[in-house]
């Protein structure tokens, strides 16, 4: 039993070797930005794939906001302009990139809930 448990840690351990950076985020500039650092640098990422220029000031603001209190402070694996949480030494599936297109595109759903003047 102690075998498989010092498999599974070493297995974790090699799966987060191919990532570019791991570190924690320290700032979040936008939903396509992001400031990772850790003992050694702080390196701006931008995240590829992530648009947010169909969202209105309102619902820009609202994401801004939820995401700048969710993710800063977060561990995280970097590849290349992708970001995944780190699950100690291992990594979700899903890239932060791939929530952030959701979070963007469920807003851009709901446009009615954030209207601006005569925008609705």
């Amino acid at each position: 039993m102690m075998n498989a448990l010092v498999l599974i840690a070493l297995l974790s351990l090699l799966q987060a070797l191919h990532f570019d950076m791991q570190g924690t985020i320290n700032r979040v500039s936008s939903p396509s930005s992001m400031v990772i650092g850790n003992e050694t640098l702080n390196k701006t990422v931008v995240l590829d794939g992530i648009d947010a220029s169909g969202l209105n000031n309102k619902q820009y603001n609202y994401l801004m906001s939820d995401i700048q209190g969710y993710l800063t402070g977060k561990r995280v694996l970097v590849n290349g302009s992708y970001i995944y949480f780190d699950l100690l030494g291992s990594y979700n599936a899903q890239s932060i990139n791939e929530m952030m297109e959701k979070k963007i595109s469920d807003l851009e759903q709901m446009s009615y809930l954030f209207c601006e003047g005569y925008d609705c």
